[in-house]
């Protein structure tokens, strides 16, 4: 095995992004010590990483029948199902006594985020339902949860900051699906998209993507902190639901990947001007 093909267990964009919410949510909440980043990176970097492995090991009957992801290191036989499952187990554990050395609040989340993602979305709602993504995005907000909880506990304002992950999270996986419909079909998984077509999921993302300014705004309400973070999501958003509503108009593959390439960056800029206001304290 090759330590490319290791990596590829843990889709390094998508773990490297959720450790990126964390690191926010952390400042925002007015953290501000070197040893609890030193943990949070550790601690959530391979969470993630184990939750991806375990992700990946369990849904490799899926990966090895959609030509997207038939590349990927499990189907494609570069790496073993044990020892993919012996990496996502150790990497969980070393995460789980990690944080709970050092924070229960943040071990809870690295808890609640894998079992959230692996024993309900995984192993039974992805299978299911074309609502799976409303309970894959628990697992998703967890990490800036944790951030948050490591600075000072669980409060409603973290949960809210989180809230901004789960309301992301349509528009990042639903505008993906829309791109690789026919692989989802093939594979029977019961996306949004493939199941009650695409312009009813681009109709429920739009709702999801105004959710992410409302809570915003209401994180802006709870702490006057995010004045910048609130009005860069409402302008971004309003962007976003724009082409949202020129793909229902006229829907193309090419236009849904645009939309899935807006997602990351929207995200991204949310909570670096949260963590921005609250590391330096502006009202």
């Amino acid at each position: 095995m090759r330590l490319a093909d290791l990596g590829g267990l843990v889709k390094p964009p998508q773990t490297l992004l959720l450790m990126f919410t964390a690191y926010c949510a952390y400042l925002a909440a007015g953290g501000r010590s070197l040893p609890d980043l030193a943990v949070l990176t550790a601690a959530e970097g391979l969470a993630i990483s184990g939750t991806t492995a375990a992700n990946m090991y369990l849904e490799r009957d899926i990966d090895s029948v959609m030509p997207r992801t038939s590349r990927r290191p499990i189907p494609s036989g570069a790496v073993p199902p044990g020892a993919a499952a012996a990496l996502a187990a150790s990497a969980f554990l070393a995460a789980l006594a990690i944080s709970s050395a050092w924070s229960r609040p943040l071990a809870l989340t690295i808890l609640v985020g894998f079992l959230s993602d692996i024993l309900v979305y995984t192993n039974i709602a992805k299978r299911a339902t074309p609502y799976s993504v409303a309970l894959g995005g628990i697992a998703g907000a967890m990490p800036a949860l944790g951030g948050w909880a490591l600075a000072r506990g669980f409060t409603a304002a973290g949960l809210v900051l989180s809230a901004v992950v789960l309301a992301w999270i349509p528009m990042h996986i639903w505008f993906i699906a829309t791109y690789y419909l026919e692989d989802y079909r093939l594979a029977g998984i019961p996306m949004m998209p493939v199941i009650r077509g695409q312009s009813e999921a681009a109709a429920y993302a739009e709702g999801a993507i105004a959710a992410m300014p409302a809570l915003s705004w209401a994180y802006f309400a709870l702490t006057r902190r995010g004045l910048l973070a609130a009005a860069a999501a409402s302008a971004l958003s309003a962007l976003a639901i724009r082409s949202v509503e020129g793909f229902r108009r006229s829907p193309s593959r090419d236009a849904a990947r645009a939309i899935f390439k807006m997602a990351s960056p929207l995200l991204a800029v949310i909570f670096l001007l949260e963590a921005l206001e609250g590391a330096l304290g502006i009202p």
